[in-house]
């Protein structure tokens, strides 16, 4: 077995020197810029909610954050309205690129901006649906709130239309085009909060200020799209192609299915706090979910730069070479991810009350169940792109609905006698059982890779993240303060003592001597 298992092993710079067959091949220079953007917009989006979101909650006070969270929560919902259309576009797109067929690849931007701009229409009438009901049956504050969640949505159906091309641009792995744009958007939007907030405004004004911050972001990545891709032409825009939208349907009706169990599962928990005990715990629930949330962000940013790689793969058929991108990404998922794990788990409360302070100190316990519960979302992250880069897209949703079923029974059934953390203890128990035991054995059973290597390869990464950090939990009980310098050189000091042993042990020295010289060629 041991031998099987070294033989499964994949060194990081195999994975980052994958070319793909077509005029523009996915190289190492191009993941590790990607993948820099990426981790560059999600450090400036933690930064700027971990100082901004305090200002807010002090600022609006509890309820009116409360309400800012619960509309948003709302809005949510809209994506659904997608069809997981998103996802084809994406997958099909990737496909084409990896074969080299521009004309499919036109065929496939037309339609997916047809379709999108139609459906963004219909959003805005679903929109004026939803404010009128709430006006009718949330009485206390329908006003404020329906014009939150009218502003918001318009925004959202905007947006409908740019899936297009930030799909396009991502299947072809230019992340740092659509990172630009989003750190852009980040900027504005961050800016304007404060200016809204110090004037005195409340959640409209926020609300406004939120969607005036995407337009200058959204006229360059069509901009963007035409320079990058030659062959998708004016004349070609908002051209129906009947056979590509049967097989864009065809392909998202299964994505939709998963995307409304997603919904489920990760955005249900305010609701039902909210049901239960009101806008104010909201707001303490909120706390935690917004760092797991980061957590969940920051890992998957670094190894979505995989995601086009596996379906490029897929389109020039390089079996063999997406089940070793499949494997990298699963050891560095679990590498990384367990770190940040360790670091909400033994950090959290120290945080928690310096940040936001020590009225939320509650928000702790969630904390942890929830990053307990994800961390099995985020070391399969790989393994779920790989399915749909391989059309197996009804297996995940069959998934995903058996888990979202089990999360909202649970968390209704603990939610009175166990407050907040019964709500969490219904994401964390379903987790375990369906992500944790039943779903790599479904995976590994349909991208015909070996069970037993896969979880060989996983212990094994599994193994060596935990003994890496022995060193970290040790610092952490020596220099752990509720103060930011101490959590600052706590969380630097953990890093440091963890990826280098990582490094040597998981991802061996040589491979990464190689990747070095990769990266400064």
């Amino acid at each position: 077995m041991a031998s099987e298992k070294v033989a499964d092993e994949v060194e990081v710079e195999e994975i980052l020197t994958t070319r793909i067959p077509t005029s523009k091949p996915v190289s190492a220079r191009k993941l590790a810029v990607g993948g820099s953007a990426r981790v560059l917009h999600l450090a400036l989006l933690t930064v700027i909610g971990f100082v901004i979101s305090p200002y807010m909650i002090h600022k609006l006070g509890a309820e009116q954050y409360g309400l800012w969270a619960l509309a948003n929560a709302f809005v949510g919902y809209y994506s659904l309205l997608d069809l997981g259309l998103s996802g084809a576009v994406f997958t099909h797109m990737s496909h084409a690129l990896g074969a080299g067929d521009n004309e499919e690849g036109s065929r496939i931007y037309s339609t997916g901006l047809s379709a999108f701009s139609a459906l963004g229409a219909i959003l805005v009438v679903v929109t004026l649906v939803i404010c009128a009901g709430i006006l009718l049956f949330h009485p206390a504050h329908a006003t404020v709130l329906a014009i939150v969640v009218l502003v918001v949505g318009i925004q959202t159906a905007i947006a409908f239309p740019m899936r297009a091309p930030f799909g396009v641009l991502n299947a072809g792995g230019h992340f740092e085009m659509t990172s630009f744009v989003l750190i852009l958007s980040a900027v504005l939007r961050a800016t304007g909060t404060v200016l809204v907030l110090r004037a005195g405004q409340g959640v409209v004004a926020l609300a406004i200020v939120n969607m005036l911050s995407w337009i200058p972001g959204y006229l360059w990545v069509c901009f963007a799209v035409h320079w990058q891709y030659k062959f998708i032409v004016p004349r070609s825009l908002f051209h129906w192609h009947k056979p590509t939208a049967n097989k864009l349907i065809r392909f998202g009706v299964p994505v939709l299915v998963g995307q409304i169990a997603d919904r489920i599962r990760l955005q249900s928990d305010a609701i039902v706090v909210s049901f239960f005990y009101g806008l104010r715990y909201v707001t303490h629930y909120n706390i935690a979910t917004t760092l797991v949330m980061y957590y969940m962000d920051g890992i998957t940013a670094i190894i979505g730069v995989l995601t086009p790689v596996l379906s490029m793969q897929m389109g020039s058929r390089d079996v063999e070479g997406m089940k070793r991108s499949l494997m990298m990404g699963t050891r560095i998922a679990i590498c990384g991810g367990g770190f940040v794990a360790f670091g909400l788990i033994c950090w959290g409360r120290a945080f928690i009350l310096r940040w936001v302070g020590a009225e939320y100190g509650d928000a702790y316990l969630i904390l942890v169940v929830l990053a307990v519960a994800m961390s099995f979302d985020i070391w399969q992250y790989t393994a779920v792109n790989a399915l749909y880069a391989s059309m197996h897209q009804k297996t995940y949703a069959r998934i995903n609905i058996s888990e979202a079923a089990a999360n909202l029974v649970i968390s209704l059934a603990l939610a009175k006698p166990y407050g907040m953390l019964g709500v969490a203890l219904g994401t964390l128990i379903p987790s375990i059982v369906i992500r944790g035991m039943i779903q790599p054995w479904i995976i590994q059973k349909k991208l015909d890779i070996s069970a037993v290597k896969f979880y060989a390869v996983s212990l094994r990464s599994l193994g060596v993240t935990a003994v890496c950090l022995v060193v970290p939990f040790f610092i952490s009980r020596y220099t752990l303060r509720p103060d930011y310098p101490a959590l600052f050189l706590t969380g630097g000091l953990s890093l440091l003592a963890f990826i280098f042993p990582v490094w040597k042990f998981e991802f061996n020295l040589a491979g990464a001597e190689r990747l070095k010289k990769l990266i400064a060629r």
